[in-house]
């Protein structure tokens, strides 16, 4: 007997004991997607996407840094900067809470319903998904052009697998996808990717298997060309793909998410539990297993040892690529628990599981109302920002050129701008050479030689980190002096700058040091 998607066993439940299943789990996913904490690039995402609308163009000259001159600025999430601002100017915050919960709950959404499709019970299916919550969430607790990535990444795959069944006309969504990726965010790397790996895995096990060109080979093949050509329009051609390798292969020590997963965190056990939960599906599940998405899912299985943020993509891969593998196997070993625990318990437990997860729905949603309010800067969940001090420099009228670590730059920009121009923000390779993002991280860790910031450029003032090293190295040397500190940063500017007594007299607004309670913009 066939075992239905929508049951715990092969007799179907009521609908109101599955629509409670499905209620609980997707009010989960909105309790997860509602939470929104600010991120470093927030002020500068929304800031660039108002510089478009109000100019009506995309500029490749950038406006906010003294140290960029002559460097072509390819803004390669202009897209999503527009729409960001856009929403923004609609209603604010909560209006671009809203947009990224809305994406983030339509990208497991998609997940949910494949799982359903393929003999999940809405339970089963659930607690599978929960394990992709898991991993998706450090990421999308932010509002960033990566939730952009994460949908198209899901639509692709399903479109691939549909392809993949012999539904080839599905294939044509994907010019769509990459012509809309290439502009959005880039990811659309990790894309392109996938379509090469599923596309040559297929074309080779379709010519082993047949010995001659059929139309799946041409249609797979094709598939890759049109992806490839999609991604070039965009505003800056085939030299977007160029800068999006070339971020791909750096080393960045200073960035936390591009370092390897720590196996040993709980969401490295996470990983491991949600892989092992795969392999143990595949090997044995009764179902064909297709080459094709075996090969992508060992791909995406290596992604998180290479780099934390990749975490959030295997999540999202494993229910699309191993779910049906992950159904068969659990309704195997479940009709063999069935017998042992008896219908009527079964039945009973079912029940009572659907009423509870009604009334958690209920409390699930409730819950969420208060994270729509706010973009609340939190250093439990993200960074301190120095709100204080930029206060600070923003009441005193001072202007000038401010050497500062990136995660404060779009922060300050926003600001401060256009009195002051910063040595460098969030936005790093897009705008800044390798050289200027040596001597910034020299001066932020104070190593190597850390004052050739200072020195060597047209440097008026310093805002740092009283926990780093270049707090101390500042006060000893000639020629600068403190000017502001609080619990978090200090100023320091040169020696003779007219603005000195200006900071030190400036009076802001009472304001948390580290910004802590306070809410973008």
């Amino acid at each position: 007997m066939a075992v239905s998607c929508w049951s715990l066993t092969s007799e179907r439940k009521p609908a109101w004991q599955t629509g409670g299943v499905v209620c609980l789990v997707m009010s989960v996913v909105a309790y997860v997607a509602c939470q929104t904490f600010a991120d470093p690039d927030i002020w500068g995402h929304v800031k660039f996407g108002q510089d478009i609308l109000q100019s009506g163009s995309i500029t490749d000259r950038d406006p906010y840094s003294y140290l960029t001159s002559g460097q072509v600025w390819i803004n390669h999430e202009w897209l999503t900067e527009v729409i960001f601002a856009a929403v923004f100017a609609l209603g604010g915050s909560p209006a671009l809470i809203l947009m990224k919960a809305g994406l983030t709950f339509l990208t497991l959404g998609l997940v949910y319903w494949h799982l359903l499709r393929h003999s999940l019970s809405a339970l089963r299916g659930g607690i599978v998904l929960m394990f992709a919550v898991h991993l998706v969430s450090p990421a999308v607790r932010f509002i960033r052009p990566h939730t952009f990535t994460y949908l198209l990444f899901v639509v692709t795959l399903l479109l691939l697998d549909q392809a993949d069944r012999g539904r080839r006309r599905w294939l044509w969504g994907i010019p769509i996808v990459f012509a809309l990726w290439a502009n959005l965010h880039g990811g659309v790397l990790a894309g392109l990717a996938i379509v090469i790996v599923w596309s040559f895995v297929h074309i080779a096990a379709a010519v082993y298997r047949t010995h001659k060109i059929c139309p799946s080979i041409l249609a797979f093949g094709g598939s890759v060309i049109v992806a490839a050509i999609a991604t070039l329009l965009n505003p800056y051609g085939g030299r977007l793909f160029h800068f999006l390798v070339q971020p791909a292969t750096f080393i960045r020590p200073e960035i936390t998410e591009w370092q390897p997963t720590n196996i040993m965190s709980l969401y490295g056990v996470m990983y491991l539990v949600f892989l092992a939960m795969a392999m143990a599906g595949c090997l044995y599940s009764r179902r064909e297993r297709r080459l094709s998405p075996i090969a992508v899912l060992c791909c995406m299985a290596l992604a998180p040892l290479l780099a934390y943020r990749h975490g959030p993509l295997f999540g999202l891969a494993i229910p699309l690529l191993a779910g049906e593998h992950i159904g068969d196997a659990w309704n195997r070993w479940s009709s063999k628990a069935s017998s042992v625990l008896g219908k009527r318990t079964e039945a009973w437990v079912q029940r009572c599981l659907a009423g509870l997860a009604i009334a958690a729905a209920s409390v699930a949603l409730y819950l969420s109302l208060p994270y729509i309010k706010c973009i609340r800067i939190d250093p439990v969940r993200g960074i301190s920002f120095p709100a204080r001090a930029v206060a600070v420099l923003g009441k005193s009228g001072a202007e000038g050129n401010l050497a500062i670590e990136f995660n404060w730059g779009e922060y300050a920009i926003w600001h401060l701008s256009p009195r002051f121009k910063v040595s460098l923000d969030g936005r790093r390779e897009t705008i800044y050479s390798d050289e200027v993002r040596k001597e910034n991280l020299n001066f932020a860790f104070g190593i190597g030689d850390w004052d050739k910031l200072i020195r060597d450029r047209d440097t008026h003032m310093a805002l740092v980190q009283k926990t780093r090293a270049v707090f101390n190295l500042l006060k000893l040397t000639p020629g600068w002096v403190l000017v502001y500190e609080d619990s978090l940063s200090a100023i320091f500017a040169k020696r003779g700058s007219p603005f000195v007594q200006n900071i030190r007299e400036a009076k802001p607004d009472a304001l948390p040091d580290d910004g802590v309670g306070l809410c973008f913009p």
